[in-house]
C-alpha cells in the first residue's frame, strides 16, 4: 500500500499509518468519537491509541416529500468520512483473517477489565468519603 493514499490520516498527525491495528467509533452527544489503537512495540507495556472529535453536520431535511414541516437531523462530518474510509482500506485485510467470534470475545474480555477497574476506582472514591 502506497503511502500517499492516506493524507487525511496524515492530516489527522499519523506519520505511520502502517502502526495502526485497529479502530474504533461512537457517536458521543454532537460528536463522532475515532479513537485509533496502534501496534504494541517490543518494551511497551502497553498500547497507543489516539481519540480524535469531529463535529457532526447539522442540516434539516424535508420529511415526508415536502408535506411536513423540515426535521433537524445530523450527519457525519465529509472528513469524518474520510479518514474512516482510508481506516477501513488499512485494516480490512487483518480483520477479515481474524475469526469474528475470537474477535468478539476479545472484546468481551476487554469490556471487563474495563469495567473491573471502573468498579474498584468508584469504591476506593467511597470509601474516601
Amino acid at each position: 500500500m502506497q503511502e500517499d493514499q492516506f493524507e487525511t490520516l496524515k492530516e489527522m498527525g499519523i506519520d505511520n499509518v502502517r502502526d495502526i491495528e485497529k479502530y474504533t467509533s461512537r457517536i458521543e452527544g454532537d460528536h463522532d468519537i475515532l479513537k485509533i489503537y496502534f501496534h504494541r512495540h517490543s518494551g511497551d507495556w502497553f498500547a497507543k491509541s489516539k481519540k480524535f472529535k469531529f463535529q457532526r453536520v447539522h442540516k434539516d431535511r424535508r420529511v415526508n416529500e415536502g408535506l411536513t414541516t423540515y426535521r433537524h437531523t445530523t450527519e457525519p462530518s465529509p472528513f469524518y468520512l474520510r479518514a474512516v474510509d482510508e481506516l477501513d482500506k488499512l485494516v480490512a485485510a487483518e480483520q477479515k483473517s481474524e475469526d469474528k467470534k475470537a474477535l468478539l470475545l476479545k472484546e468481551i474480555d476487554h469490556l471487563e477489565k474495563v469495567m473491573q477497574r471502573k468498579v474498584e476506582d468508584i469504591r476506593r472514591q467511597i470509601d474516601e468519603l
